[in-house]
């Protein structure tokens, strides 16, 4: 903190205290001075009499010891003389002067985070005066700068605990990984016998009993007979299917593939679209007509797939299929 210069009555309250500070000290003797001079360096206790207090706080004033250090400053050594003696003008004066220096103190004080010497200005500021308007502020600045200050340590700590635990992550991984290596060293020597046992495979399948069992497995798709002897019965009646309204306006045309499940009786069981063109539009009308239709009886039920063709009529004739 670079040095300020005192208002002219602080020098004056200080020289006025030091003129009325302990009358008897001029008049003591050699001897006595003497005596006392080696009790002085034991007994750094602060003044509490008026005397003493008023030579303190000159003496303070004179070395700039405004509000620092703690039991020696100007700012306490006035409010110990306030409570001796209530209501001096002159030591009103000087705290009134004094406050604006505590005050910036205070503010550096919490500017470098020493919140400890902040409380303790800010406690001299209020003791000065309570109702200062500017030290309702000073309490909000102090909280506000510990929480922050507070946050900033957790986060501080957090981020330290984080590289604590990445660090472990690494040398678990990097342990993992040397482990692996190790592993994958030592295996070779001991795989060799599998690799040799290999060619028995081999030996057994050139061996002539299996012969038969692989020869057996392709003549499974034997089915190849049945789908011959299926016939599908020949279709007796296919009424036509409704052309589509909307097909009709816009002069679409198309065809759909269907699979048709066809009954003993002739009746068609079930009918699917597998696919259409265009998609959707056909679909419906193409299954209604094709549930209508009756093919000849047959032995037994026979799937088969059947393609309508939606034309549009030309010459004014019927839709067709």
């Amino acid at each position: 903190m670079r040095p300020m210069r005192l208002p002219l009555s602080l020098f004056l309250v200080a020289l006025v205290a030091a003129c009325t500070a302990d009358p008897g000290a001029e008049t003591a003797s050699p001897q006595q001075t003497a005596a006392e001079a080696p009790a002085a360096p034991a007994a750094p206790a602060a003044p509490t009499d008026e005397a003493g207090l008023r030579a303190a706080a000159a003496s303070a004033l004179a070395d700039q010891r405004l509000y620092s250090p703690v039991g020696d400053n100007a700012v306490e050594h006035y409010l110990a003389l306030r409570a001796l003696v209530p209501g001096d003008a002159n030591i009103e004066t000087a705290l009134v002067e004094l406050l604006p220096y505590a005050l910036i103190g205070s503010e550096q004080a919490i500017a470098r985070g020493d919140f400890t010497e902040a409380r303790r200005l800010v406690g001299l500021v209020e003791r000065a005066d309570a109702e200062l308007p500017a030290l309702s502020r000073l309490r909000d600045s102090l909280v506000s700068a510990e929480a922050e200050a507070a946050k900033a340590a957790l986060a501080a700590e957090q981020e330290a605990a984080r590289r604590v635990e990445a660090e472990k992550l690494a040398a678990t991984a990097e342990a993992e990984a040397e482990a692996r290596q190790r592993v994958a060293a030592a295996t070779p020597a001991s795989t060799p016998a599998p690799a040799r046992a290999r060619p028995a495979p081999a030996a057994a399948a050139r061996t002539p009993a299996p012969a038969p069992a692989v020869a057996a497995t392709p003549a499974v798709p034997r089915p190849s007979a049945p789908a011959a002897a299926t016939v599908v019965p020949k279709l007796v009646s296919a009424p036509q299917p409704r052309y589509p309204l909307m097909a009709l306006r816009r002069k679409l045309e198309g065809e759909v593939l269907l699979e048709l499940s066809i009954r003993p009786d002739g009746s068609v069981g079930n009918a699917r679209v597998v696919s259409a063109t265009p998609p959707g539009l056909f679909d419906d009308a193409a299954v209604a007509a094709a549930t209508r239709w009756r093919f000849e009886q047959s032995p037994a039920p026979v799937t088969t797939r059947q393609v309508l063709r939606f034309r549009l009529p030309r010459e004014g004739a019927q839709p067709a299929s």
